[in-house]
Protein backbone atom coordinates (compact mmCIF):
# COMPACT_ATOMS: atom_id res chain seq x y z
CA UNK A 1 0.00 0.00 0.00
CA UNK A 2 2.54 2.13 0.68
CA UNK A 3 4.68 1.76 -2.31
CA UNK A 4 1.09 2.25 -3.95
CA UNK A 5 0.48 5.73 -2.69
CA UNK A 6 4.42 6.97 -3.35
CA UNK A 7 3.56 5.56 -6.97
CA UNK A 8 0.57 7.87 -7.26
CA UNK A 9 2.20 11.27 -5.10
CA UNK A 10 4.97 11.19 -7.74
CA UNK A 11 2.85 10.36 -10.74
CA UNK A 12 0.60 13.56 -9.29
CA UNK A 13 4.07 15.82 -8.76
CA UNK A 14 5.12 14.86 -12.54
CA UNK A 15 1.96 15.75 -13.73
CA UNK A 16 1.59 19.31 -12.12
CA UNK A 17 5.23 19.92 -13.43
CA UNK A 18 4.24 18.89 -16.72
CA UNK A 19 1.24 21.55 -16.48
CA UNK A 20 3.67 24.21 -15.57
CA UNK A 21 5.96 23.13 -18.62
CA UNK A 22 2.97 23.01 -20.84
CA UNK A 23 1.72 26.81 -19.60
CA UNK A 24 4.97 27.72 -20.51
CA UNK A 25 4.85 26.65 -23.68
CA UNK A 26 1.56 28.10 -24.45
CA UNK A 27 3.05 31.61 -23.39
CA UNK A 28 6.69 31.12 -25.26
CA UNK A 29 5.83 29.92 -28.47
CA UNK A 30 8.33 30.05 -31.27
CA UNK A 31 7.64 33.10 -33.26
CA UNK A 32 7.47 32.92 -36.77
CA UNK A 33 10.73 32.94 -38.55
CA UNK A 34 9.92 33.89 -42.29
CA UNK A 35 6.82 35.07 -44.37
CA UNK A 36 6.45 32.09 -45.24
CA UNK A 37 6.57 30.06 -41.78
CA UNK A 38 3.53 28.16 -41.29
CA UNK A 39 2.07 26.22 -38.40
CA UNK A 40 0.34 23.03 -37.83
CA UNK A 41 -2.10 22.21 -34.84
CA UNK A 42 -4.36 19.97 -33.69
CA UNK A 43 -6.63 19.04 -31.00
CA UNK A 44 -6.72 15.61 -28.79
CA UNK A 45 -9.41 14.44 -25.78
CA UNK A 46 -9.57 11.68 -23.90
CA UNK A 47 -13.38 11.50 -23.35
CA UNK A 48 -13.51 15.37 -24.02
CA UNK A 49 -11.20 16.12 -21.07
CA UNK A 50 -7.37 16.66 -21.29
CA UNK A 51 -4.64 13.89 -22.25
CA UNK A 52 -2.22 12.50 -19.54
CA UNK A 53 1.00 13.03 -20.26
CA UNK A 54 3.46 12.39 -17.40
CA UNK A 55 6.72 10.51 -17.22
CA UNK A 56 4.51 7.26 -16.64
CA UNK A 57 2.01 7.60 -19.79
CA UNK A 58 1.72 9.79 -22.58
CA UNK A 59 0.64 10.66 -26.45
CA UNK A 60 2.06 12.13 -29.17
CA UNK A 61 0.39 12.43 -33.09
CA UNK A 62 2.80 10.94 -35.41
CA UNK A 63 2.77 13.39 -38.59
CA UNK A 64 5.53 13.21 -41.56
CA UNK A 65 6.91 15.65 -43.66
CA UNK A 66 7.00 14.83 -47.33
CA UNK A 67 10.41 13.33 -46.50
CA UNK A 68 9.16 10.80 -43.72
CA UNK A 69 10.54 13.01 -40.93
CA UNK A 70 8.51 13.18 -37.72
CA UNK A 71 7.73 16.59 -36.62
CA UNK A 72 8.19 16.43 -32.63
CA UNK A 73 5.31 18.77 -32.10
CA UNK A 74 4.84 20.68 -29.05
CA UNK A 75 2.07 20.01 -26.08
CA UNK A 76 -0.43 22.62 -24.37
CA UNK A 77 -2.43 21.15 -22.17
CA UNK A 78 -3.45 24.49 -19.95
CA UNK A 79 -6.34 26.23 -21.97
CA UNK A 80 -9.65 26.38 -20.14
CA UNK A 81 -12.13 26.26 -23.25
CA UNK A 82 -10.44 23.03 -25.09
CA UNK A 83 -8.71 19.95 -24.39
CA UNK A 84 -4.97 19.37 -25.29
CA UNK A 85 -3.74 21.20 -28.20
CA UNK A 86 -0.32 20.30 -29.93
CA UNK A 87 1.57 22.35 -32.18
CA UNK A 88 4.32 22.73 -34.67
CA UNK A 89 5.84 25.85 -35.28
CA UNK A 90 7.95 27.65 -38.10
CA UNK A 91 7.17 24.20 -40.79
CA UNK A 92 7.33 24.89 -44.58
CA UNK A 93 4.77 25.07 -47.21
CA UNK A 94 4.32 21.39 -48.54
CA UNK A 95 2.17 18.07 -47.39
CA UNK A 96 2.11 16.49 -44.35
CA UNK A 97 0.48 13.08 -43.39
CA UNK A 98 -1.08 12.52 -39.78
CA UNK A 99 -0.95 8.87 -39.37
CA UNK A 100 -1.39 7.73 -36.15
CA UNK A 101 -0.95 8.52 -32.10
CA UNK A 102 1.99 7.09 -30.11
CA UNK A 103 1.72 5.57 -26.69
CA UNK A 104 4.34 6.13 -24.60
CA UNK A 105 4.78 4.39 -21.39
CA UNK A 106 7.51 3.71 -18.84
CA UNK A 107 8.20 -0.04 -18.09
CA UNK A 108 9.53 -0.09 -14.80
CA UNK A 109 11.99 -3.20 -15.36
CA UNK A 110 13.84 -1.25 -17.93
CA UNK A 111 14.18 1.82 -15.10
CA UNK A 112 17.56 2.51 -13.85
CA UNK A 113 17.14 2.74 -10.26
CA UNK A 114 16.66 6.52 -8.92
CA UNK A 115 16.46 7.70 -12.50
CA UNK A 116 13.26 9.81 -12.77
CA UNK A 117 11.81 9.07 -16.38
CA UNK A 118 10.85 12.19 -18.41
CA UNK A 119 7.95 12.68 -21.07
CA UNK A 120 9.75 11.97 -24.25
CA UNK A 121 7.65 10.43 -26.72
CA UNK A 122 9.95 11.47 -30.19
CA UNK A 123 13.05 10.50 -28.66
CA UNK A 124 13.90 6.97 -27.95
CA UNK A 125 14.87 5.67 -24.23
CA UNK A 126 15.53 2.62 -23.09
CA UNK A 127 12.97 2.48 -20.47
CA UNK A 128 9.90 3.70 -22.51
CA UNK A 129 7.92 1.55 -24.35
CA UNK A 130 5.68 2.87 -28.01
CA UNK A 131 2.41 2.06 -28.78
CA UNK A 132 1.28 2.85 -31.92
CA UNK A 133 -2.58 3.38 -32.86
CA UNK A 134 -3.05 3.67 -36.67
CA UNK A 135 -6.31 6.25 -37.63
CA UNK A 136 -9.00 4.68 -39.68
CA UNK A 137 -7.16 6.63 -42.79
CA UNK A 138 -4.41 8.97 -42.61
CA UNK A 139 -4.99 12.66 -42.79
CA UNK A 140 -3.11 14.33 -45.61
CA UNK A 141 -2.59 17.99 -45.09
CA UNK A 142 -1.51 20.38 -47.77
CA UNK A 143 -0.04 23.64 -46.12
CA UNK A 144 -0.11 26.89 -47.50
CA UNK A 145 2.73 29.56 -46.65
CA UNK A 146 1.91 31.84 -43.84
CA UNK A 147 -0.94 30.04 -42.57
CA UNK A 148 -1.83 27.96 -39.56
CA UNK A 149 -3.47 24.99 -40.76
CA UNK A 150 -5.83 22.76 -38.77
CA UNK A 151 -5.30 18.77 -38.29
CA UNK A 152 -8.67 18.23 -36.26
CA UNK A 153 -9.90 17.18 -32.95
CA UNK A 154 -9.48 13.84 -31.86
CA UNK A 155 -11.49 12.40 -28.60
CA UNK A 156 -9.68 9.09 -27.80
CA UNK A 157 -10.40 6.24 -25.19
CA UNK A 158 -8.79 3.47 -23.01
CA UNK A 159 -8.16 1.57 -20.44
CA UNK A 160 -4.34 0.99 -18.71
CA UNK A 161 -3.12 -2.29 -17.68
CA UNK A 162 -3.60 -1.60 -14.25
CA UNK A 163 -2.04 2.07 -13.86
CA UNK A 164 -1.21 3.46 -10.86
CA UNK A 165 -2.73 0.79 -8.14
CA UNK A 166 -0.91 -2.22 -9.83
CA UNK A 167 2.04 -3.65 -9.48
CA UNK A 168 2.93 -4.65 -12.57
CA UNK A 169 6.30 -3.02 -14.97
CA UNK A 170 4.25 -2.22 -17.41
CA UNK A 171 0.97 -1.24 -15.76
CA UNK A 172 0.84 1.86 -17.46
CA UNK A 173 0.43 0.29 -20.72
CA UNK A 174 -2.85 0.50 -23.09
CA UNK A 175 -4.32 -2.52 -23.15
CA UNK A 176 -5.64 -2.15 -27.17
CA UNK A 177 -8.75 -4.17 -27.15
CA UNK A 178 -9.69 -1.08 -25.07
CA UNK A 179 -8.76 2.11 -27.32
CA UNK A 180 -11.15 3.74 -29.46
CA UNK A 181 -10.91 6.87 -31.44
CA UNK A 182 -13.53 9.37 -32.66
CA UNK A 183 -11.87 11.38 -35.73
CA UNK A 184 -12.80 14.35 -37.23
CA UNK A 185 -10.36 15.84 -39.27
CA UNK A 186 -12.27 18.83 -40.40
CA UNK A 187 -12.35 20.37 -37.59
CA UNK A 188 -11.38 23.73 -36.78
CA UNK A 189 -12.02 23.77 -33.08
CA UNK A 190 -7.49 24.17 -33.08
CA UNK A 191 -7.87 27.44 -34.53
CA UNK A 192 -10.71 28.56 -32.85
CA UNK A 193 -8.64 27.72 -29.89
CA UNK A 194 -5.58 29.84 -30.75
CA UNK A 195 -7.57 32.36 -31.54
CA UNK A 196 -9.51 32.80 -28.45
CA UNK A 197 -7.20 31.50 -25.79
CA UNK A 198 -3.69 32.69 -26.63
CA UNK A 199 -2.53 35.75 -27.51
CA UNK A 200 0.74 36.46 -25.60
CA UNK A 201 3.71 38.84 -27.95
CA UNK A 202 4.85 35.35 -29.67
CA UNK A 203 1.07 34.27 -30.68
CA UNK A 204 0.12 37.75 -31.83
CA UNK A 205 2.23 37.22 -35.24
CA UNK A 206 0.99 33.20 -35.64
CA UNK A 207 -3.01 34.81 -35.22
CA UNK A 208 -1.92 36.97 -37.91
CA UNK A 209 -2.05 33.98 -40.08
CA UNK A 210 -5.10 32.22 -38.51
CA UNK A 211 -7.97 31.69 -40.82
CA UNK A 212 -10.16 31.52 -37.98
CA UNK A 213 -10.99 35.45 -37.27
Amino acid sequence: MKKTLLILLSVLLISLTFGCMSLFEALTIDPPVDQNASMIAMEIASNGEYLINDNATGWAPIVKDQNGNILPFKMINALANGATLYVMPNVQPGTYTFSALRHVYTDYSLLPEDLIPNYEPYIASPYHINQEFPLSKPVVLKVKAGEIASLGYYDISYEWNGGGFAEKDDRWAVVPSTYAIVEDAGSTHPLELIRGSLNSTNWVPWNERNPVK
